[in-house]
């Protein structure tokens, strides 16, 4: 009996021991993170500068982009099946590259990642994006000019925190929808001023620009697209 005592005694000892181990590790771990970092959690799976982006298959999950100090890709921790080749991102020739699996196999994980935020982008300044397939929101943008060429069956957001924009040019086609707007919070107009737009709208696509107040612009549409235009704007592609 006094034998398992002892190993009993000894067993809890180590269990014990082994808690403020586990705790003292956790606690070192949580300490490294950056509590600043609104997205620490999502898993960094590239740390290479870049200016531009390309998009492949992107309708398989949503893309969120914000503009930060460092250039990074970051997954959420909850998609383990990215590494199984259904997303490769590459820098190239300073353009980020983002391809996804056209093919994905497991309905019930595709449903679930098109619902939510699967990969995230930062970057300091993003000049262009170009999009096949694409779900895309780009939030708390601060550059004046960005130049946008999407097509197939997507979506793209472009959330401005600067109510100045001297140049947005646009080319998008099949099916695509395209949105630009002032960013809604802290009580900020809805509405933004762009000195130039170019934008060629085809396909069965739709262009929102009703926030904008655009002093001169170039623009195209099929007969089978639409482009939504603030009043004033409209009256001036009239004269």
């Amino acid at each position: 009996m006094k034998f398992v005592a002892k190993i009993l005694t000894a067993l809890t000892i180590l269990f014990i021991s082994g808690l403020f181990v586990t705790n003292a590790i956790l606690k070192a771990q949580f300490e490294k993170i950056d509590k600043s970092d609104l997205y620490w959690n999502y898993k960094i799976v590239l740390a290479e500068p870049y200016h531009h982006l390309r998009i492949e298959g992107g309708n398989l999950t949503n893309i969120a982009f914000e503009p930060s100090a460092k250039s990074t890709v970051r997954v959420n921790p909850d998609w383990n099946a990215y590494k199984n080749g259904n997303f490769k991102p590459y820098v190239k020739n300073d353009t980020l590259h983002l391809v996804f699996d056209k093919n994905y196999s497991d309905l019930y994980e595709k449903n679930w990642l098109r619902n939510n935020i699967m990969v995230r982008i930062f970057t300091p300044e993003l000049l262009s994006v170009t999009g096949s397939d694409t779900r895309l929101v780009m939030k708390k943008v601060k550059q004046p000019n960005f130049t946008l060429d999407i097509s197939g069956t997507s979506e793209f957001e472009l959330e401005s925190q600067i109510p100045e924009f001297d140049s947005l040019k646009i080319n998008q086609r099949d099916s695509s929808e395209v949105v630009f707007e002032m960013i809604h919070e802290n009580g900020l107009s809805r509405d933004f001023h762009c000195k130039w737009i170019e934008a060629s709208v085809k396909g069965k696509s739709i262009l929102g620009l009703g926030d904008a107040k655009i002093d001169s612009f170039k623009i195209s549409v099929d007969n089978t697209s639409a482009i939504l235009l603030s009043g004033e704007s409209l009256r001036m592609w009239k004269q």
